[in-house]
């Protein structure tokens, strides 16, 4: 690692040690710099979070240690300065008992940190002793504030916020000042805080609260994602806001879709009537420790006069260079539809989908002579009754690994099925099912359901790193973990939950024992 990256990460860690341990004080107006036209803003609650954790009790003491050594020794003739910061936070001059917040502007152009200033003088030490170490260049004021450098990371401050500003299109940093400026002068009435949205944030309860738009995108990848879309479509206004919050033994995730944009609204009610609750049909063709699992219950003309509706798709389905009859595929499935992943370290999934028929098969028997014209190098060959294996002798044609490369699908006891693993068809599962595990019986009646089971892909990992000490944080985490849910009624609210294993203990305490 050369010089000057251990300088910039000094500086870094130095604030992070700030943020992780803040202590009480007052408020003023520091959100007031959030911009406008913020495309995202993320709050978070650090004091809740050291608390939880333990970070700032008697558990946190070896952490703080560490850190605060492994920052002395990279840090020559600022050690003073160091021990005020970790055993007192507030000597950085940051008020971290406040929200920080984090935004990216409108198309994703720039990012930034908001963070309340509580003593100027002391935040002015903090960065001249990060001058003396050379992590940025000496603080001074130009356009109302004071500012430096970190890098292409412009740092700006008063008496009342700290704005750290990054131009993610790789601008320097001194080119943004004027923008920091003008954002540091704003009034209540002026920024993200004169917007509902903001107000919508300050009424969540939760550790961390989101809210994001659309409108995040970049407009070279918005362009793909909306063509042939109704030119009405207002990416502002597709946003949804989501609040995660740390509990005993598990991270819960809420996200609610607060959309107003009229032609999204519209495109997710016929989403709704495309789509039915889940039965739970496939919860008792995989075993318990299956690593991924989704599942919905679609009407497949629906869903095919729904994609139809975009003039793209549609064109793409009628011109299509394949003989192919989308129509008659999508048109036979009806029911549950469920997609696994076995074994993540292998790659090994397969697809399920209820069917009424299994006539539609016949339309890939016209695909064989397009097929026969790549001299062997893709073939479509029957494998018994409704059944096809689609080979490659090369999968780097499609993106897919170099070599053979081979796929079946067919249909069988009226299901469609789709794998890259044959042996993986219609398997009988002889002890423990996904309807065995604490989220089984949570899955029916659910638009969309999601279950993830990390212990067994956690032993796999170990077996297969061993003791590389450098995968030993990454193995830590992953063993700590039970299980993952995603569930959905409405499309419209999401809720989420990731568990560990240590049911009676918050899950940030469980990861602080972790790197302890």
């Amino acid at each position: 690692m050369d010089g000057d990256m251990k300088k910039n990460i000094l500086g870094y860690c130095l604030l992070l040690v700030a943020v992780l341990l803040a202590s009480c004080s007052k408020k003023n107006n520091y959100e007031n710099v959030l911009p406008k036209d913020a495309a995202m803003v993320v709050s978070v609650d650090l004091v809740s979070m050291a608390e939880k954790s333990g970070l700032s009790g008697d558990e946190g003491a070896p952490v703080v240690a560490r850190l605060n050594e492994a920052l002395k020794s990279g840090a020559e003739g600022a050690g003073e300065l160091i021990d005020k910061i970790t055993k007192d936070p507030s000597e950085s001059g940051l008020d971290l008992t406040e929200k920080i917040y984090y935004f990216i502007e409108s198309g994703g152009v720039s990012t930034g940190l908001v963070i309340r200033v509580s003593d100027q003088d002391k935040l002015e030490d903090l960065l001249n002793a990060l001058h003396n170490q050379q992590v940025c260049e000496k603080p001074v004021e130009a356009e109302g504030c004071m500012w430096t450098s970190m890098g292409r990371v412009l740092v700006t401050y008063t008496d009342d916020a700290f704005l750290a500003l990054l131009d993610l299109k790789g601008g320097e940093a001194k080119d943004m000042l004027h923008m920091a400026s003008m954002l540091l002068r704003q009034t209540e009435k002026d920024g993200f805080t004169a917007t509902s949205d903001f107000q919508q944030m300050k009424n969540q309860k939760g550790d961390i609260v989101l809210l994001s738009s659309l409108d995040l995108l970049p407009g070279e990848y918005v362009t793909p994602l909306t063509m042939g879309v109704s030119a009405t479509l207002d990416l502002k206004n597709i946003k949804a806001l989501s609040t995660i919050s740390f509990e005993k033994g598990k991270i819960v995730m809420d996200v609610q879709d607060i959309t107003t944009d009229k032609v999204m609204t519209s495109l997710v009610e016929k989403q709704l009537q495309a789509t039915n609750p889940v039965k739970g049909t496939y919860l008792d063709t995989f075993p318990a420790n299956t690593f991924f699992w989704m599942s919905g219950n679609v009407d497949g003309n629906k869903i095919y006069q729904l994609l139809c509706e975009n003039p793209t798709v549609r064109q793409q389905f009628e011109s299509s260079i394949m003989p192919i009859d989308f129509e008659a595929i999508f048109g036979s499935i009806k029911g549950d539809v469920a997609v696994a992943v076995t074994n993540p370290l292998q790659n090994g999934f397969i697809a399920y989908a209820d069917v009424t028929n299994s006539q539609f098969l016949q339309t890939f028997e016209d695909l064989k002579p397009l097929l026969a014209l790549t001299n062997g190098q893709m073939q479509l060959i029957n494998r018994g009754a409704d059944s096809y294996e689609f080979r490659m002798r090369n999968g780097s044609m499609m993106g897919l690994r170099a070599g053979n490369v081979s796929f079946w699908f067919g249909v069988k006891n009226n299901r469609l099925y789709f794998t890259n693993d044959y042996n993986l068809v219609d398997t009988r599962v002889p002890g423990l099912t996904l309807r065995d595990c604490p989220w089984g019986q949570k899955v029916s009646g659910k638009r969309c359901f999601v279950g993830m089971n990390f212990t067994s892909v956690s032993d796999q990992a170990k077996q297969l790193l061993g003791n590389n000490s450098q995968y030993a944080p990454a193995i830590g985490v992953l063993r700590i973990l039970d299980y993952m849910t995603i569930e959905t009624v409405d499309y419209k609210t999401s809720h989420i939950e990731l568990t560990t294993k240590s049911k009676d203990k918050n899950v940030l305490q469980t990861l602080l024992e972790v790197f302890n």
